[in-house]
């Protein structure tokens, strides 16, 4: 029986997502991190003030209702520092360390060996493939 065109779709995106993925975590594991301690430690480098971890939350590009457990591992690898909240004594206020800001540096540096994942397409298919993919959220129903 063939699979509707649509539905094969819906399969290759969450496959090609997958893989991408696993390529990512692989790439961020050389660095000792995640995709997602990384997309923490990068929130908390732009930020201009510590910030909770609802804060956190709500910048990250891969929402996980786990923030405080993510934060609690990057503060025992050194990579940042959690105090009290200064207004609010239930919040916490978290900020980046020296340590997790050469981590950061290091890993930006070579940020572009990551995007050789989408090597097999040329600059012309990412963006269309990029159009395609803002089409499908922009106007789904």
């Amino acid at each position: 029986m063939e699979i509707p065109v649509r539905r094969k779709l819906g399969l290759n995106l969450l496959r090609t997502f997958n893989w991408s993925y696993d390529q990512s975590q692989l790439f961020f594991a050389n660095y000792e991190l995640t995709s997602q301690q990384y997309n923490v430690l990068k929130i908390l480098h732009n930020a201009a003030h510590p910030l909770s971890t609802s804060e956190i939350l709500e910048q990250m590009e891969e929402k996980n209702a786990g923030v405080s457990r993510l934060v609690d591992r990057l503060v025992l690898k050194g990579f940042v520092h959690k105090k009290a909240h200064t207004e609010d004594k239930r919040l916490v206020a978290i900020s980046i360390t020296a340590t997790g800001l050469e981590r950061v540096k290091k890993v930006d540096r070579n940020l572009d060996k990551l995007d050789n994942v989408y090597a097999a397409l040329s600059d012309q298919e990412v963006t269309q493939l990029n159009k395609l993919l803002e089409k499908i959220r922009t106007t789904a129903p």
